[in-house]
């Protein structure tokens, strides 16, 4: 520890695989390993809000580098390392090994971080800038504790872009009658003329991800066109096969202030030197199509008070309230604050007593996106509803595997908003 006064049984408690004798199985996914590690983001290099909200997807050779950020919520720093995993397509680990995917040795020590200041709860704030890469493609990078690499703390996912394909891509409404006013179909186009291809239906993959949500992605579009002589493919679908459920506005709160209730915020206050926030109750949505300017699921980090993005924040136990019948099915709260996991931490219990389900999670000062999902398989919108005309991001990544590659290339990459209402 770099703080030697640590206390030993916070330790054992604490730092999991080692002391308390079990394994931490590694998650190709995004995803914290220990419950003080909180506030992960992954963003390209930059500043400014939208920045921070953006892809973590950065171009090969390019200037720009991704940005990690997250806090330890224990008073004392730790020694953090970070290492790289080469990934395919479906997020298996690829063949090409460390000296082929980074320059260096691939174990790099996070020697930036911070001690938490004015807050009430104390934390220890990281940040590290990511290295250049060799190759393209998916990639998985590994934050462990004291170069123990099955000691592992958090995982995130990220892409790094040849851009050797060209990529092109429209959004409309289903052509499927019955899903005419709930869903999104889209259309690519991609041209591959700067790659060696000879069997262009095998040699590439589609993969199309809504509000850079990895629980909402079509994977292998159907191909419908190639134009061989001026290397174009078409993936264009006559069923619902490129259809994405348009899902409705995000609903959302404000708790970049303690002092004050912000918006949709209830009631907010300090108890026993604790910060805590209550969100107004909300009900189902029905048939209502919200019209706010959403933030498509994401949130950012904000101090109003000491107008910081970093160290000053607060964390807030927020609770959220759903005014609704009690339900046979499950209910989350999800959102990319907690990577749209349904487990204990994002599952709404009924209030007998209010009539209410509840959900209490710690959340760092800032502005969040949230959406009501119903573990039922007929219909998980019924809280929130889906609708043709939601605004919303999509990315297309189209994947190659060379000949002889040892796996699979992200070789083309495209972004942009239905329906964009700013």
């Amino acid at each position: 520890m770099k703080n030697h006064a640590s206390v030993f049984l916070i330790l054992i408690f604490f730092n999991g695989a080692s002391l308390l004798g079990y394994q931490k199985t590694i998650q190709y996914a995004d995803y914290s390993y220990e419950q003080p590690i909180k506030t992960v983001k992954l963003y390209p290099q930059g500043v400014g809000i939208e920045n921070s909200m953006a892809p973590a997807v950065t171009k090969l050779n390019g200037t720009k580098s991704l940005v990690l950020e997250f806090d330890d919520l224990r008073e004392d720093a730790d020694y953090y390392y970070v290492r790289f995993v080469h990934c395919n397509s479906d997020w298996t680990p690829s063949d090409y090994r460390d000296n082929m995917i980074v320059r260096g040795y691939n174990e790099f020590e996070i020697e930036s971080f911070e001690f938490s200041t004015e807050s009430k709860t104390k934390y220890v704030h990281y940040r590290y800038k990511f290295p250049q890469f060799k190759i393209s493609g998916n990639f998985l990078a590994i934050v462990y504790r004291n170069q123990k690499k099955d000691d592992i703390v958090l995982t995130r996912r990220f892409m790094v872009d040849s851009g050797q394909a060209n990529v092109g891509a429209r959004i409309d409404r289903s052509t499927i009658i019955k899903d005419r006013r709930t869903h999104q179909r889209i259309d690519v186009n991609m041209n591959f003329s700067a790659l060696t291809s000879p069997d262009p239906r095998k040699d590439f993959k589609i993969v199309v991800r809504q509000n850079q949500r990895w629980d909402n992605v079509k994977i292998g579009l159907p191909i419908s066109f190639i134009d061989e002589n001026s290397k174009v493919i078409s993936y264009r679908a006559l069923g619902s096969e490129n259809d994405f459920a348009g899902g409705n506005e995000f609903r959302f709160f404000d708790l970049s202030t303690v002092t004050f209730s912000g918006r949709n915020v209830q009631q907010v206050g300090i108890v026993d030197n604790k910060a805590f926030a209550k969100i107004r109750p909300e009900l189902p949505l029905n048939e209502n199509y919200l019209q706010n300017l959403d933030i498509n699921g994401k949130f950012y980090v904000r101090d109003q008070e000491a107008n910081s993005l970093g160290n000053t924040a607060e964390y807030v136990e927020t609770t959220l309230s759903l005014n609704t019948p009690k339900q046979r099915a499950s209910i989350y709260a999800l959102g990319d604050f907690n990577n749209y996991i349904r487990d204990k931490n994002s599952l709404l219990t009924y209030d007998e007593e209010q009539k209410l389900y509840t959900v209490t999670i710690l959340l760092k000062q800032g502005w969040y996106d949230y959406t009501y999902w119903v573990d039922d398989p007929l219909d998980p919108f019924q809280m929130d509803r889906t609708f043709h005309n939601t605004e919303n991001m999509y990315e297309v990544f189209v994947y190659f595997r060379p000949m002889g590659g040892r796996g699979d290339q992200l070789a083309g990459y495209y972004k942009f908003n239905y329906n964009r209402l700013r």
